[in-house]
């Protein structure tokens, strides 16, 4: 009898079903310290009172002719607990400059030469949920919470260790999350600074399962981010509007309210 031989394209997916039967079983290597691997990393970015980093996100839109767009931003993060924050954010469509000093929020679109400010007075987790509540969330910020381990476990109904992963290069625990409504995964530096290093969100109930990303690099603590500045210096000629007048200030350009359902 003669030898049969598999197209390599076959037996690659035979491989990646093999791999896929293998994550499924509940009896996998890492199947069972999921939880703790993510409360160790919720008490560490608790315990860090000033620290800052850079970071990379995408958020997909979803066209009504069902093509998957992708818009990627880039910024920075310095957060001093228990009531300060400054974020910056370009993209495509906007270049935003954000502080929150325990008092107030600004909100400085410096493309737009305007900006807004909001007085909220009190810690960060109180900012975060009043803008949840006024659907204007920070994303990523369940990351930032002083127990994000709470909220970001509300409503999970299955968690797994997959793996070990490398992420910028940096060896990390690979974890992945469901609930109801989204699936969520996230990869957390492995030994004694367990930082979140990814981040991802998929709504799966939504058409093609549009994700948001969120990428964390140079995560700094400390010395290196004591003299941190979280005032911002508005430009004289900014125009102080409202902030539902301020415009662009989305992930997304200001059409896609049209073209579909995005993360």
């Amino acid at each position: 009898m003669s030898k049969f031989t598999l197209p390599a394209p076959f037996k690659a997916l035979l491989a990646m079903c093999a791999i896929t039967a293998g994550l499924s079983s509940p009896t996998g290597a890492w199947a069972d310290d999921s939880k703790e691997l993510l409360k160790a990393m919720s008490d560490y970015m608790a315990a860090q009172k000033t620290f800052s980093f850079d970071y990379v996100s995408s958020v997909e839109a979803v066209t009504p002719a069902f093509e998957k767009l992708q818009f990627v931003s880039s910024g920075t993060a310095t957060v001093g607990r228990p009531d300060r924050i400054r974020v910056t954010r370009v993209g495509g469509f906007a270049d935003l400059d954000v502080g929150f000093d325990g008092t107030k929020l600004t909100v400085h679109g410096r493309n737009l030469d305007a900006y807004a400010q909001i007085e909220a007075k009190g810690s960060l987790d109180e900012l975060f949920d009043r803008l949840q509540n006024a659907g204007a969330e920070i994303p990523g910020s369940d990351l930032l919470l002083s127990n994000s381990f709470d909220t970001l476990m509300d409503g999970v109904t299955e968690a797994k260790h997959i793996s070990s992963a490398v992420v910028d290069g940096v060896e990390c625990e690979y974890l992945a999350f469901r609930k109801n409504d989204v699936d969520w995964q996230i990869w957390i530096e492995t030994g004694s600074k367990p930082i979140p290093k990814r981040y991802v969100v998929t709504s799966k109930h939504v058409v093609q399962a549009p994700q948001y990303m969120l990428e964390l690099r140079n995560f700094r603590t400390g010395e290196d981010v004591k003299q941190a500045n979280f005032a911002i210096e508005i430009p004289g000629d900014a125009k102080k509007v409202d902030l539902s007048e301020l415009g662009q200030i989305d992930e997304l350009p200001a059409p896609a309210g049209t073209m579909g359902d995005a993360q």
